[in-house]
């Protein structure tokens, strides 16, 4: 991962939004890569033309709690005849899902596979799991593929709040796009 490559910085100051409202220091920063059907029981099951998978938890994507992390996350769609829709949390609908189905939709053009749109990309901390709706467009039948890719950070809350927000701080919007500086 490059100097500039989006990510947050150790050392950085964050304010998390809703539900949290508080100020952390990121301590600790690692990359990580994720690839659904790679697990032992799989995420999604085939889905046949002009069908969907149904909403899935991709739980694997659910920080610790103790000691508290938080994932930046971007990811990416391998089938490019296949729309991809999200909640996060579990139930949230994102992307106008909850007013125009076909127009929140996430496809391998928009973000693909192994080069995952950064424009896309979320937060995570414990207990936000995102859940992703595959509907296969093409005439064959697919098993729906994802691969996330981003960063886990161990976080610290900062003890003096008010000082943290006198200084220069990120803020994290949880469930929605953060294309933000």
């Amino acid at each position: 991962m490059s100097e500039n490559d989006g990510y947050l910085k150790e050392g950085w100051t964050v304010y998390l939004d809703d539900p949290y409202r508080e100020y952390y220091k990121i301590v600790k920063r690692e990359p990580f890569d994720y690839e659904t059907g790679e697990e032992d029981t799989a995420v999604f099951s085939t889905v046949a033309f002009g069908a969907e998978s149904g909403f899935r938890n991709i739980d694997q994507l659910d920080p610790d709690k103790d000691p508290l992390h938080l994932f930046q996350v971007r990811w990416g769609v391998q089938d490019t005849r296949a729309k991809y829709y999200i909640k996060i949390p579990a139930g949230q609908n994102r992307y106008g899902v909850d007013e125009d189905k076909e127009i929140g939709f996430i496809n391998a053009d928009r973000s693909p596979f192994y080069d995952p749109n950064p424009l896309y990309e979320f937060f995570l901390m414990h207990d936000w799991v995102p859940a992703f709706n595959c509907k296969n467009t093409g005439p064959v039948t697919i098993t729906p593929k994802l691969w996330f890719r981003g960063m886990k950070y161990n976080i610290e809350r900062i003890s003096d709040q008010r000082a943290a927000a006198s200084g220069v701080h990120r803020k994290i919007v949880f469930g929605g796009l953060t294309n933000t500086p």
